[in-house]
């Protein structure tokens, strides 16, 4: 567990793990990676990860955003969003770009913004988890 710890303050990021509930909203500007549960709104500055064990019950604003868990809330991205096979959404979706895969589940309005080149497009997190996760 410290090793994890210490993986985290070095790069830079958050992890709820899975098992874990957060009860009361996030607001983080560093990448935040999800594999428990969230239960509020989440506000990250930079990419949320949810993983196929993960779910968020409540809005969801991120500069970029990768589902392959479930979302109940309204998610709006500034950058590109990703809705991989496993997720599951319940509520309207705002990105730009917005890729769906076609197992994807959505339940709500979708809307892909149009918008100029932004510092947000040049953000280089990955879209993957880094492998100690």
């Amino acid at each position: 567990m410290l090793k994890l710890l210490s993986l985290i303050r070095k790069n830079g990021i958050c992890c709820i793990p899975k098992g874990a509930v957060v009860h009361g909203g996030i607001d983080v500007s560093v990448p935040l990676y999800v594999y428990g549960t969230i239960y509020g709104e989440v506000e990250a500055g930079a990419l949320v990860y949810l993983g196929n064990t993960g779910s968020i019950i409540g809005n969801v604003h991120a500069a970029r955003l990768v589902v392959y868990g479930q979302i109940q809330g309204e998610i709006i991205v500034s950058g590109e969003a990703k809705m991989m096979d496993s997720a599951n959404i319940t509520g309207n979706i705002s990105a730009s770009p917005l890729v769906i895969d076609k197992d994807a589940r959505i339940d709500g309005q979708v809307n892909a913004i149009h918008q100029q080149q932004s510092a947000v497009d040049n953000d280089t997190t990955p879209a993957q988890p880094p492998r100690w996760i």
